[in-house]
């Protein structure tokens, strides 16, 4: 009798990553690039993202600091909603995930 070896084959899930740049020393304007990368079922907005600048373009620049939902600097528009890249799943969306900078609104004194 021979003793057969269980292999878990995990399946590679693949997501389209939309991501809103702007680079003021080629751009007129702001564009968008697109990014289909294979995903891990655990994974964050930020670890997309971090995927993308680490393996894929190295010119994609974004903030990020605590990575515990605290201090609020890798805050962006993901799908249209203002959301926390380090807290938000990419389970939370479908295959395609459209992130863009925050809109802030300027407050001042007159």
């Amino acid at each position: 009798m021979s003793a057969e070896a269980s292999v878990e084959v995990k399946k590679v899930v693949m997501k389209t990553i939309v991501i809103t740049r702007f680079d003021p020393d080629k751009d007129e304007g702001r564009r968008t690039q697109e990014y289909t990368i294979p995903v891990e079922e655990d994974w964050k907005i930020l670890d997309a993202i971090n995927y993308i600048k680490d393996e894929v373009d190295p010119t994609v620049s974004h903030r990020w600091s605590c990575r515990m939902a605290v201090c609020g600097s890798c805050g962006v528009m993901v799908n249209g909603g203002q959301t926390l890249t380090c807290k938000t799943a990419l389970t939370n969306y479908g295959e395609r995930i459209a992130v863009e900078p925050e809109v802030l609104m300027a407050l001042g004194d007159r």
